[in-house]
């Protein structure tokens, strides 16, 4: 498959100034304004959507090149009503997920020292062992030159040894190391190169042995401290859609607390997730591991007869829980129907049978069966660890009161003192234009927006009609603005002497059939992404809701704009109902965070599955693997 490196379309050029609509700003306290609170503090500085000019927050990533799996974006057909269209027109990224390469780590040994071998005898076993060659610990080259800095500017004292054995606050912290998994971390990552396993007794009568334990025990906790923090991965290296620059602990912060500490395991454990949903995750993980110990982990799905639907068969338990540790979720009436092949039931296949390639027919047969066992069939283990890692990216504080998009979930939610307040279904990117995972501030609310038809929608659907039926546009009530800003008729134009590279804008004023909607939602950051209404209502009634080319459309968006304004419905319906196109800034800036997470607990911390619908799972379980192959 030929690599796609796709980009993010430009803004659309449209530079309808005179018509712009202003910002009707609301009470707000006296204060200082930003930079950019001056840059859109007035209706020049709005395009010509009548949304603020987009500041560029994240500049190209040193990976880009480095593309596995995108293809192509097929051209749409055009279509015959502006309904069908999808208001974004963003080319995308393709599949986005990167071909992970571990990063380089670099062994605490061979190492030359300025520095002299000192006189006592356990420093200088410490010196020998980092400037011999020989098996020891890795790490990133600045931590590495952190943890060498540290034993050469305090004489090679051993950091965790007392009187040439192990002490109290390396048992503790190597005790913890090797309870990484119920983190969802490795083990292995941080074991001592002295020892064949956390439980191999201590080589305390091996001075040599002694002063390599110490070395590799400082880098191992120091990994740890890395991953607990900001995670074993840089999301930016998996998709290209990740635009999260997770916050890891710096080496020297945390060698600091480490070396001296008598509290270092306590630090260490404190550096993990404080999130509810992680001690949800961990919890659930605790239970994963012990159903497997006992012999009740998702087994294969045993051959036989086809289950049609209405019948019962002893298989259904377990396929329903295959299905909904892929997204699919259905609950029997009682208990009794737990082995009914019921209509919910039938209905979840259905859309598993659609996304797999089968013949959609609600029945279990061999090639449904095959799916279920075969590449479709992730555990709940795997997705737990997956997500426990999307934890460590996300910020530590995310905002007394935030928006939470789960794009895998199809949901936004407005949290409010850690607690749900108001929830929403919302349709996201399809496949091949995703929606990037990214944290912003919602600055804006535009009710009655216009619509400045993207670039690629006009050369895409638009141009093959204009050159049949130049006036098609004067007929929708569509506006065609030329260059120096004034419109013009559309059948004034000649279509057919241009290419896909227009010299004309096109803009839909607001009204019911706007591809907008009524209102939408606007945090400006680089991506072009927002949130939105939108006239096709009927696709939040589908279960799986990737239809987008990148923006997040919302479902119940009066509602949602009187949460985040803080007004009450009758306010907002009456800023709908004028008809006019107004943008309101928002009297303090509200966190919004669109996150990617397969597993997410409900109200009550029930774990909740959802389908991979980016292969964004796939892509962490390949950077896992390459990991282990490195040696990392």
């Amino acid at each position: 498959m030929k690599k796609h490196i796709g980009f993010k379309a430009l803004a659309c050029f449209l530079a309808l100034a005179a018509n712009a609509p202003a910002i009707a700003q609301e009470p707000a306290k006296a204060r200082n304004s930003g930079f950019f609170e001056r840059l859109f503090s007035g209706s020049e500085r709005l395009d010509a959507n009548g949304q603020p000019l987009r500041r560029k927050l994240f500049g190209r990533r040193a990976d880009e090149e480095n593309v596995a799996g995108n293809v192509p974006r097929k051209t749409r057909r055009a279509t015959a009503s502006v309904q069908d269209e999808d208001p974004e027109g963003d080319p995308g990224l393709g599949l986005g997920n990167l071909v992970y390469v571990p990063p380089k780590l670099l062994p605490l040994s061979g190492l030359t020292l300025d520095a002299p071998r000192p006189a006592d005898t356990a420093a200088a076993q410490i010196h020998d062992q980092l400037t011999a060659e020989g098996p020891a610990l890795r790490l990133l080259p600045g931590a590495r030159d952190t943890l060498v800095a540290h034993y050469v500017a305090h004489g090679f004292r051993p950091v965790w040894l007392e009187n040439g054995t192990l002490g109290v606050r390396g048992k503790a912290v190597l005790n913890l190391l090797s309870t990484a998994d119920q983190d969802g971390l490795d083990p292995a990552s941080y074991l001592p190169t002295p020892l064949a396993s956390f439980s191999a007794s201590i080589p305390d009568n091996d001075p040599a042995a002694m002063a390599r334990l110490d070395i590799d025990l400082s880098a191992a906790a120091l990994r740890y401290a890395r991953d607990a923090s900001g995670g074993q991965f840089d999301p930016r290296r998996l998709s290209r859609y990740n635009d999260i620059t997770p916050v890891w602990v710096e080496a020297p912060q945390a060698l600091k607390v480490i070396a001296w500490s008598p509290y270092a395991a306590e630090y260490l454990k404190s550096l993990h997730p404080t999130h509810p949903a992680y001690a949800a995750m961990r919890k659930a993980l605790a239970e994963q591991r012990a159903a497997q110990a006992g012999g009740t982990d998702d087994d294969v799905i045993a051959e036989g007869k086809i289950i049609r639907p209405g019948e019962i068969d002893p298989r259904i338990p377990l396929i329903r829980r295959r299905l909904a540790g892929l997204g699919y979720q259905s609950a029997p009436d009682n208990e009794a129907d737990d082995s009914l092949l019921d209509a919910a039931l039938t209905d979840q296949l259905k859309l598993f049978q659609k996304a797999s390639g089968i013949k959609v027919t609600g029945a279990i047969g061999p090639q449904t069966l095959a799916a279920l066992n075969g590449d479709g069939n992730r555990s709940d283990t795997e997705k737990l660890l997956d997500n426990m890692e999307r934890l460590r990216w996300l910020p530590r504080n995310l905002g007394h009161r935030y928006v939470f998009v789960n794009q895998p979930a199809f949901t936004a939610e407005v949290i409010e003192n850690g607690q749900p307040i108001w929830q929403t279904r919302v349709i996201v990117g399809k496949p091949n234009t995703q929606t990037a995972a990214f944290h912003d501030e919602m600055e804006y609310v535009v009710f009655n927006p216009s619509w400045g038809v993207p670039p690629s929608i006009i050369a895409n659907e638009y141009l093959p009609k204009l050159r049949r039926d130049p006036g098609y546009l004067d007929r929708i009530g569509f506006k065609v603005v030329n260059q120096q800003g004034k419109v013009v008729p559309s059948k004034s134009v000649s279509w057919a002497s241009y290419g896909n590279k227009v010299p004309f804008g096109i803009h839909q004023p607001p009204g019911t059939d706007n591809a907008l909607g009524e209102i939408k939602f606007l945090f400006p950051n680089s991506h072009n992404i927002y949130m939105h209404d939108t006239p096709n209502r009927n696709l939040f009634a589908q279960n799986v809701r990737a239809f987008s080319h990148g923006c997040v459309r919302v479902q119940n968006p009066r509602d949602f704009a009187a949460m985040v304004l803080g007004w009450s419905p009758e306010d907002v319906a009456k800023r709908v109902t004028s008809k006019h196109s107004e943008t309101i800034r928002l009297k303090t800036k509200i966190p919004v965070h669109i996150t990617y997470f397969t597993a997410w607990p409900d109200e009550s911390g029930n774990m909740l599955y959802f389908n991979d619908i980016y292969g964004r799972d796939r892509a962490m379980d390949t950077a896992r693997s390459a990991t282990v192959l490195a040696g990392n």
